[in-house]
Parts: C-alpha cells; sequence; structure tokens
C-alpha cells in the first residue's frame, strides 16, 4: 500500500472525478456517499472490509462489488428480521461476501486485522462513534466510516465541537456527485438523509471526514 494517501476533500473529490466512470459501470446508479467511501478507500486496496448493519444488503452488494478483491464481512444484529431474508437472497451470488449476526460491538474487534476499512451503519449515533474509536485505537484500520451524520444532529455537533478537520458530503467540492442521487430517485426534491464520518490511522492528527449530503 503506498504510504501517502490523503484523504483531504480535495484529494476525494480529485479521485473521485478520475472514477466515476468506473463506478457506474460496476454499480449503475446509487447513491453519492457510498461512491465517496469507495473514492476514498480505493487507494488503500483494502484486503478486507468490515460493515456493521446491512439492512437489505444494498450498501454490501456495492462494497463487493467495487472491491472484488476484497473479502467483505458483514454484521447484521438480528437474524429473524425480514431484511436478513431479503439480504442473504441479494448475496447470495457474491462470493467474496460473508454474512454474519450478533452484536458488531463484540465482532468487529474480534476480525480487525492491519488496513482494514470499517463501515458503521449500524449501531447508530454516539455508540457508532465509540465503536469507530475502540476500532481506531488498535491502530489497524486504513479507515473508519460511520453513517447517519445528518447536519444539526447531536452526534454531527460534536464531532464538529471537537474535531475542526472534519468535513461533509455537503460541501460545495462534492455537490457535482449528488447527481447519482438524482437519476437513482427522480422525486422533485426528496428528503435525503445520508451520513459517512471517515477517520484515517495514517493521520497522525486523526484527520476526520464526513460525507453528507441534505
Amino acid at each position: 500500500m503506498p504510504e501517502q494517501i490523503l484523504l483531504t476533500k480535495t484529494a476525494v473529490a480529485e479521485r473521485a472525478d478520475a472514477l466515476l466512470a468506473q463506478y457506474r459501470e460496476m454499480i449503475g446508479i446509487w447513491e453519492s456517499e457510498m461512491f465517496l467511501f469507495y473514492a476514498a478507500v480505493n487507494p488503500f486496496a483494502p484486503k478486507q472490509i468490515l460493515e456493521s448493519g446491512r439492512a437489505r444488503g444494498k450498501s454490501t452488494l456495492i462494497l463487493a462489488r467495487c472491491f472484488p478483491d476484497a473479502r467483505v464481512i458483514s454484521v447484521e444484529y438480528e437474524r429473524q428480521s425480514e431484511n436478513a431474508a431479503a439480504a442473504e437472497a441479494k448475496l447470495k451470488s457474491c462470493k467474496n461476501v460473508d454474512l454474519l449476526y450478533g452484536d458488531s460491538r463484540e465482532i468487529l474487534p474480534q476480525g480487525l486485522r492491519n488496513g482494514d476499512a470499517v463501515l458503521i451503519d449500524g449501531p447508530k449515533d454516539f455508540r457508532a462513534l465509540k465503536l469507530a474509536i475502540d476500532l481506531l485505537r488498535t491502530g489497524k484500520p486504513c479507515a473508519v466510516f460511520i453513517h447517519d451524520f445528518p447536519p444539526n444532529s447531536p452526534q454531527r455537533k460534536f464531532v464538529e465541537r471537537n474535531f475542526p478537520s472534519a468535513f461533509f458530503g455537503d460541501d460545495p467540492l462534492f455537490k457535482r456527485f449528488q447527481s447519482l442521487d438524482s437519476e437513482r430517485d427522480p422525486r422533485p426534491n426528496p428528503q435525503r438523509r445520508y451520513g459517512i464520518l471517515c477517520v484515517c490511522r495514517h493521520d497522525c492528527r486523526r484527520r476526520i471526514f464526513y460525507c453528507d449530503s441534505n
């Protein structure tokens, strides 16, 4: 893995411009936040990606296609839910995906390896932030992302207050990529609540990267 990989918003935006055509070919039309995850993590070439909270498996499918050489370990809390069955059906053909059930706060630390990328979409709010910090303290992840940090939420205000280097996907620099959302969902003025926090362990200042649309 290259020694100097930047997770500044400018570096991610530049990579995103270069990767957009490739992403469309692999995925089709999906939310811009997962595209920014792809643009941010792609240069690290992680051998394993840990996902906490897969719901119906859409983000898991994106990870499997965008990172075909990585092992995607996806953890969902409820085995008996309707979403679990839908995700299993959707992902049964993905050979690089392992579907686990249980508490990701226990499972992720046990499975974490050097250079992993992590996507947390459950637990939520400050529990998610605590899990991210616990993982980062190991020094193993290349980056940790947290979903659902919308504007004016307590967790976003906390990070804005305590981590001044944070930036968000609703930054004007990323606005051009929000067309992915409009193409997938053409309704006029839909209410979208996205949010991702990324912290890269290679930044000694624990730089934080947020992407959040609308």
